[in-house]
């Protein structure tokens, strides 16, 4: 009984620590354009770098990546999972859009674009040209 008892614990407290939401990919089906740039660096690099802006050099979006649950608040460990299904999927670099309202039209431009709302957080998955 003791035995079942500490197995449960482990198997618990295994679940809390790498979490029970799954990420889902999605590619970019769109036509091919021209995304904004900007003057953005990666603050972070995990298997890609994660980017908070656009980017300075030319890229084309490869897709988005998202958990499936859309109130998640994203912490250090989600971006870095999400930074490596970005590679897995032959991507170069991140860029975190984050939920709530954006103020900027390129991002709006964006989220309208990909048929993502405002109420969750994405990852753009970008490969450099």
């Amino acid at each position: 009984m003791k035995q079942l008892a500490l197995s449960l614990i482990g198997a618990l407290l295994i679940m809390t620590l790498t979490g029970c939401e799954g990420i889902q990919y999605s590619q970019y089906n769109g036509p091919h354009k021209a995304w904004p740039t900007g003057s953005a660096f990666s603050d972070v690099v995990f298997d890609v770098p994660v980017y908070r802006g656009w980017p300075e050099k030319a890229y084309d979006v490869l897709g988005h990546i998202q958990f499936s649950n859309p109130n998640m608040d994203w912490n250090q460990g989600d971006i870095k999972l999400v930074a490596h299904k970005a590679k897995e999927v032959g991507g170069d670099a991140i860029m975190m859009i984050p939920k709530g309202e954006v103020t900027s039209p390129s991002l709006a431009s964006i989220r309208n674009d990909l048929g993502i709302g405002s109420n969750q957080t994405i990852a753009l998955v970008f490969k450099w040209k």
